[in-house]
């Protein structure tokens, strides 16, 4: 399969997901507020959040290097589209679907009924087990990650601020 190819179907994937998740969040009767679909209570919370995300990003890798090297030949290798598409997929889009089916759809299904304790726990480790190809180390952080994004999910109000802030961490993982 072509760079093209793979990163067409990454893009189309997490594209497709998206659209389908918030089309089924946004027709269904419950408030927007259930599923976090509004905007955080307070922007000072939010950038809160998304600074102490980023510390513990940069923290994380600065002690275990779980990014790895930068080596900038595979994106030099493949043509541009595929480079595009795949920052679009795995950078953007990708997060985007994560957060709106763990700490959107699942986090408001499950906090009515066993507390923001348990969904915070609940979706960062179902999270963390949808990240099993990595190693045992990587999946921990990623398990931490989520807890995280729980916490930002629950005090915020707003799925946005976890989204953010997952961009945020995969534009910088994917390089």
């Amino acid at each position: 399969m072509s760079h093209v190819e793979s990163a067409a179907i990454k893009l189309g994937v997490s594209g497709l997901l998206t659209a389908n998740v918030l089309y089924r969040l946004r027709t269904r009767s419950s408030p927007p507020q259930r599923w976090g679909l509004i905007p955080p209570a307070t922007l000072t919370s939010a950038a809160g959040w998304i600074a102490l995300y980023l510390a513990w990003m940069f923290g994380t890798d600065l002690l275990t290097h779980w990014r790895g090297p930068w080596d900038f030949t595979a994106w030099r290798a493949a043509p541009m589209a595929a480079s595009v598409m795949r920052v679009l997929a795995v950078g953007v889009f990708g997060p985007i679907a994560e957060e709106l089916v763990f700490r959107g759809y699942l986090f408001g299904l499950l906090r009515a009924r066993i507390g923001a304790a348990g969904t915070i726990s609940i979706t960062a480790l179902g999270w963390a087990i949808l990240h099993a190809d990595y190693s045992w180390w990587v999946i921990a952080i990623i398990a931490v990650d989520g807890l995280l994004l729980g916490l930002a999910r629950w005090r915020t109000g707003s799925v946005y601020v976890p989204i953010a802030m997952h961009v945020l961490y995969n534009l910088y993982a994917i390089w």
